[in-house]
């Protein structure tokens, strides 16, 4: 009995420390940065849908102007602070070129170019490019979010 327990140890601490053919790394896989836009009035720096100038209950739509199709549908909630997440760009790779369109019409593209990268053991996607064709939008780096501003008719 001694000897089954004293093998199952061994076995234990091989099974957990043993090294790979790879020098002992762990494969690992990153998801891809999102992307995510809020429409932010210049003049007040107060969110448009939250203020109650851009109307919530109008859907903001994604469009993938290469195929013209839909990509995605959102309609705007508090409890997602009224900004738009785009998920979809880095799962795959490539070129997106996306309008963002409230109320029927465009307010924004955006052009992103994506790569699949493996470095030291874990796999990522990494961003090439970005591009707007619209000025007035900052990436508040601590957040993440691209805030993209309007001058509102007064």
């Amino acid at each position: 009995m001694k000897q089954l327990i004293k093998l199952s140890i061994l076995f234990l601490l091989i099974a957990t420390f043993g090294c790979d053919a790879d020098g002992n790394h762990v494969d690992c896989t990153t998801p891809p940065e999102r992307f995510i836009f809020e429409f932010i009035d210049k003049d007040t720096g107060k969110n448009l849908f939250a203020i109650g100038d851009f109307d919530a209950t109008k859907p903001v739509t994604i469009v993938d102007l290469t195929t013209g199709k839909v990509i995605q549908t959102l309609y705007m909630k508090s409890d997602n602070l009224y900004r738009i997440v785009i998920d979809s760009i880095g799962w795959q790779t490539g070129v997106f070129n996306y309008s963002i369109n409230y109320d029927g019409k465009s307010i924004l593209e955006l052009h992103v170019s994506a790569e699949r990268v493996s470095e030291d053991h874990c796999n990522f996607t990494r961003i090439k490019s970005v591009e707007f064709n619209k000025t007035g939008i900052e990436l508040d780096k601590t957040t993440g979010v691209y805030k993209i501003y309007f001058t509102q008719a007064k």
